[in-house]
């Protein structure tokens, strides 16, 4: 079951139309949060980016936007499916329904939530890193869409099948100033010089609520972290490369280039996390 503009529908009843926007021009974003614990984790980070996309993609915000709104939405989506009790993954998929080409003849917004089940509620750390390398055939763009939650993400398409042809696990993107942006799968922070290290927004990244939430946090198991430019080098120098993501927290690098690292401070990071809750 989903939750389309706040009507519960079995997934077989609902259809989109081949004009619709989002379908061809990829006019909006989605968000995908991680619900456990009887709570949608780090809630107040997840809606204000949501907020924050609705207004630089121009949409016209309906007054009741409000974050009880949504709450009552997910539950509602929730509930509907027995999930309430459950570790879930929630995405919320906003978009444009408006007709006309580019330029739409009207500002009307949709949303839709869907939910599937996850196997763990807590956070943990996979004994298995992770085997990376730099996809280099495509590049991230430098600009303030590259950090939305975009469904224009054909690099990262590309980039599974890279992995795949090179038994790759996962990839790093570069920019065209060919420094360090992000992975496939999240965020990328290295531990470099002792500090905890993650490329800045103009670099191309996502806005990853993990990532906001960790650079809140000034210092992070005795070390400080900060944003800065991260080029190829920093990564075979650095002694550990993880990525975030709201579903799976962290998920560590065991070798790049044949460069094999530690995952100590991946690990004191998951423990902090799930204490939080």
């Amino acid at each position: 079951m989903i939750c389309f503009n706040g009507k519960i529908l079995n997934k077989k009843e609902f259809s989109i139309d081949y004009n619709n926007r989002y379908f061809l021009y990829g006019d909006g974003f989605f968000e995908t949060i991680k619900y456990s614990f009887g709570k949608p984790l780090f809630w107040e980070e997840h809606y204000f980016r949501m907020m924050g996309s609705l207004c630089m993609l121009r949409f016209n915000i309906p007054s009741y936007f409000n974050e009880k709104f949504f709450l009552r939405q997910i539950n509602l989506t929730l509930d509907a499916n027995n999930l309430k009790k459950s570790s879930v993954r929630i995405k919320i998929l906003f978009f444009r329904e408006s007709r006309g080409l580019y330029k739409p003849s009207e500002n009307k917004l949709s949303y839709i939530i869907s939910c599937n089940p996850l196997e763990k509620e807590k956070y943990f750390i996979p004994e298995k890193g992770l085997i990376v390398d730099i996809f280099n055939e495509y590049k991230i763009s430098q600009n303030s869409l590259s950090n939305i939650k975009s469904p224009n993400r054909l690099v990262n398409v590309l980039a599974t099948f890279y992995n795949e042809d090179h038994q790759l696990d996962d990839c790093i993107f570069i920019n065209h100033l060919n420094n360090i942006v992000e992975s496939i799968s999240g965020n990328i922070f290295i531990i470099l010089d002792n500090q905890i290290i993650t490329p800045t927004l103009k670099s191309g990244c996502i806005d990853g609520v993990m990532r906001r939430y960790l650079l809140k946090q000034k210092n992070i198991c005795g070390l400080k972290i900060l944003e800065q430019e991260i080029n190829t080098s920093d990564l075979l120098n650095a002694k550990e490369i993880f990525f975030t993501n709201v579903i799976k927290c962290v998920s560590w690098v065991y070798s790049f280039r044949k460069r094999v690292y530690q995952n100590n401070i991946s690990k004191e990071i998951v423990n902090e996390i799930n204490n939080l809750f």
